[in-house]
């Protein structure tokens, strides 16, 4: 009898730390999921044909899915609302101080909502107009040192559902090509 108490004892330890990431974060019934971004890999023109400098955004696409899957009717404290993004840049070959190797990571506010089992599509400005006037952007400027480099922006979206309660946080990845392209746009692209 104490061989199978101890073997339950230890299934039911086993099976205690076999929860799902998505459970632990946030205390929501609902988890945030971002399913794609577009374009994806993006390329990003440091300079425009008249010298100025133009934004890159992409479109994020979220969903938003009940924790417990036995959960069937979706009800309203259920919608999420993403009320902010974080954006950082990474490289493959493990360079990574910002202001020199990778633009500095930027953060902004949104105010977007997904009802309960629903889907949506939102733009983020992945790289600013100012990331494009320092280092490292700015040494692509008419070849000035560098031609092309590729980098990887991490996006992190937060939310909360419409009652206050924090969500998990959503991450999805999109690759970047930077370089001064040659072009005749004298405006930037509308998003």
């Amino acid at each position: 009898m104490k061989t199978v108490n101890r073997i339950a004892l230890l299934a039911a330890l086993s099976l205690a730390g076999c929860t799902a990431d998505y459970v632990k974060d946030g205390n929501a019934p609902v988890q945030l999921i971002v399913a794609a971004l577009t374009p994806n890999p993006l390329t990003s023109d440091v300079a425009i044909s008249t010298g100025g400098v133009c934004p890159d955004f992409a479109s994020v696409a979220v969903a938003n899915r009940a924790k417990n899957l036995n959960v069937t009717v979706p009800q309203v404290p259920q919608a999420i609302i993403v009320n902010r993004y974080e954006v950082s840049y990474y490289r493959s070959d493990g360079r990574g101080v910002e202001g020199v190797d990778v633009p500095y990571s930027i953060s902004g506010n949104l105010a977007f909502e997904i009802i309960g089992e629903a889907a949506g599509n939102v733009n983020i400005e992945v790289v600013r107009r100012q990331a494009k006037l320092e280092p490292p952007l700015s040494q692509l400027v008419s070849g000035g040192g560098s031609f092309i480099v590729t980098m990887f922006a991490e996006i992190t979206l937060h939310a909360r559902t419409t009652t206050g309660v924090a969500t998990n946080t959503a991450t999805g990845r999109l690759q970047i090509t930077f370089a001064d392209f040659v072009g005749d746009e004298t405006t930037c692209p509308t998003n």
